[in-house]
């Protein structure tokens, strides 16, 4: 089961790549605030910050939880900054940053 799910995320995460002009965003449910993402940027666009707790109450239960058991700092990443290269997504272990088309 657990090579099926790698299998698929690897699938998605070619296909966002393949994207040539994009916005990436990061999925606030499922980063847990590491910042390896922050050494992976070029561009210094990413940043960590903390989310208060009106944001931790408007997250969905996975989200909250996740604010428990690893805090509530997550990656933010700066869209004036951010050339859409993707060196972040690679390096996150969660999974949780994400590039759509414009």
């Amino acid at each position: 089961m657990r090579g099926l799910k790698q299998n698929i995320i690897k699938k998605k995460l070619e296909q966002e790549l393949s994207l040539k002009d994009g916005v990436v965003i990061v999925d606030e449910i499922s980063c847990d605030g590491c910042g390896d993402c922050i050494s992976a940027c070029n561009h210094s666009a990413i940043t960590i910050k903390t989310l208060s707790e009106e944001e931790v109450k408007e997250l969905p239960f996975k989200g909250r939880l996740k604010v428990k058991i690893k805090g509530s700092d997550i990656a933010y990443i700066n869209s004036e900054i951010c050339t859409a290269c993707g060196l972040c997504m690679k390096q996150c272990h969660e999974f949780a940053i994400h590039k759509f088309k414009n």
